[in-house]
């Protein structure tokens, strides 16, 4: 079949295509000095050479795939008249993004320095919109698959329970379907999974049944949650996988309005936000709702599947630490893994369910865990501690993530913890500068102003009803923080916590220049307190934001999920 064998071809360009971008954004730390950049100039060639040729073979591949779909011939077509025409639609979408993509002008950087070369890749590969290709691709095999027009290739070995949960590239499509749901609205969820069961393992699934929390819990939607669970069958072997979303920003393309779109992206960020700051960073009994209603959707799933079911918890980032902390407090999945996963906070659980350990062991565990002598840090021997408490071991939940992953500093905050396993991955001679452990920079006193700062933040925007509000809220937070800040800057502790701040933002790539330790009188009248704050605080000038963008890359599930071929460092 020529179409599936233009399909599979199509669907690995863009798949290379998804892995240049990655290499691309592992060599971005060298631009961030002149000495490192001078390595740029040969990775830049083979880079560059690399995007020409998949560039060429996707435009080639997309022609030959449409030309192929209109000519595509099928006796079912008789008896359900809409399948070619959404062939056609789906390849007419791949073509137009290739199109457009070609007729993009992107903006020519200024000097044709080999720092913006590289910086011009990456804004060429990220304009291909790979996400939404695949989305599209992978709706031509699901119609295919519907209507048995997908030549099968069944492998004769039954399925082996947690086969697919095992399998790094399932986990991770399964995580990312949850942000590309938009993609398959006129296919039911089932349809999907079906077709990413069978490209995974060669085994039809007996059956599929999907449980979406947002359908079945409206204060789901109200407070931020999101979750979906998967009970599937396949050679008798029952399994429920239950998914939990991260706090990547979601944009839902299905609603036509910019507006809008932009209302409830920032809207959702915001909800997950509230619960990340208060819930994980500080552990205190507001913004609860997201836990309850994950305990609440999981309650549910256990009386809707079959009893002997096999349960499996899989969360990115916040999804993560929902997987963490419900296991610690209800013992729900069999096994589970998490990606890149928040922290789960003791002071929370203790919160939501104070029965779970004794007084005593409540102590112990605070004592453990708090930050008193600037010393809070997850070493093996606390770690021992820590487990010699609770009631398991919980080895059967994995936490994988990128070794200098940003999450990873929340585990140096007072009371965090992760439970089960923990499977750091990275690159090998790889220069990437953010610094994982906070502690060598900041001492407690700094670390609980941090924990302040954004726990008044939430508290300031908790009127906010809409995005417009949550954004002007939050700028009108920021002036006033940074004003005071100015006012109080002679203070030798506020220059400290000021400078500290700054130096450990340096040392991770957040500045390019050094900050310096304020010592002179700040200007005391100035129309506007950031013009006044970037003449007195020259570095702030330098911020990296190029730093950021590539630590968010990492973080999330399109940048997190290359590490996972490699070896990993089980602590």
């Amino acid at each position: 079949m020529k179409l599936l064998s233009t399909l599979n071809r199509l669907n690995q360009v863009y798949d290379q295509l998804d892995l240049l971008n990655f290499r691309a954004h592992t060599n971005l730390p060298l631009t961030f000095n002149k000495e490192d950049s001078k390595e740029l100039l040969p990775k830049n060639k083979r880079l560059n050479f690399s995007y020409s040729y998949l560039n060429k073979e996707k435009t080639r591949l997309t022609n030959l795939l449409l030309n192929q779909v209109i000519d595509f011939r099928a006796p079912e077509f008789e008896y359900d008249k809409m399948i070619h025409p959404q062939m056609i639609d789906k390849a007419l979408k791949l073509k137009n993004i290739d199109q457009n993509h070609t007729k993009q002008h992107l903006t020519r950087p200024s000097r044709n320095r080999k720092i913006n070369k590289l910086k011009q890749l990456i804004e060429k590969i990220e304009d291909e919109n790979l996400n939404l290709c695949h989305g599209y691709l992978n709706q031509i095999y699901v119609i295919l698959l519907i209507h048995q027009l997908l030549p099968l290739e069944i492998r004769k070995a039954p399925y082996q329970a947690g086969e697919l949960l095992q399998d790094n590239d399932f986990r991770t499509k399964l995580l990312q379907f949850d942000y590309d749901r938009y993609l398959y609205q006129e296919f039911k969820p089932e349809n999907y999974l079906r077709f990413l069961i069978y490209n995974h393992i060669h085994r039809m699934p007996d059956y599929i049944r999907s449980f979406d929390a947002r359908d079945l819990f409206p204060e789901a939607a109200e407070c931020g949650f999101s979750g979906i669970a998967y009970e599937i069958s396949i050679d008798n072997v029952k399994e429920c996988y239950v998914t939990f979303k991260g706090t990547e920003v979601n944009v839902d393309y299905t609603e036509t309005s910019r507006s809008k779109r932009f209302e409830k992206a920032i809207l959702e960020t915001y909800k997950d936000w509230d619960y990340n700051v208060n819930a994980i960073l500080i552990g205190n009994d507001k913004s609860l709702d997201q836990l309850y209603v994950a305990q609440d959707f999981m309650r549910f799933i256990e009386t809707k599947i079959a009893p002997d079911s096999l349960i499996y918890g899989i969360g990115h980032s916040l999804g993560g630490h929902f997987v963490q902390t419900l296991q610690l407090m209800d013992n729900y999945f069999d096994a589970g893994y998490t990606l890149n996963s928040a922290p789960l906070n003791l002071k929370l659980v203790q919160r939501v369910k104070p029965t779970l350990f004794s007084e005593d062991v409540w102590k112990k565990l605070f004592t453990l865990t708090d930050d008193k002598d600037d010393m809070k840090t997850l070493t093996p021997e606390l770690r021992r501690q820590i487990n010699h408490l609770l009631p398991h071991d919980y080895s059967e939940i994995i936490n994988e993530s990128f070794e200098q992953d940003m999450t990873q500093v929340f585990y140096e905050l007072p009371f965090t913890i992760w439970i089960g396993q923990k499977w750091e991955y990275n690159l090998s001679n790889w220069k990437y500068p953010v610094e994982k452990h906070p502690r060598a920079y900041l001492n407690s006193s700094e670390i609980h102003a941090y924990q302040n700062f954004f726990e008044q933040l939430f508290a300031y925007l908790s009127s906010s009803g809409s995005s417009t509000q949550v954004v002007r809220n939050t700028l009108s937070f920021v002036r006033l923080r940074t004003k005071l800040l100015r006012e109080n800057i002679n203070d030798p502790l506020t220059a400290k916590t000021f400078y500290d701040f700054a130096n450990y933002l340096y040392q991770s790539g957040g500045f390019k220049d050094q900050p310096q330790k304020v010592s002179q009188e700040f200007i005391e009248q100035n129309n506007s307190v950031i013009r006044g704050s970037l003449r007195e605080w020259p570095f702030l000038k330098s911020i990296n934001t190029d730093m950021f963008k590539l630590a968010t890359y990492f973080h999330v599930i399109d940048g997190a999920k290359h590490f996972l071929n490699r070896t990993p460092n089980k602590l």
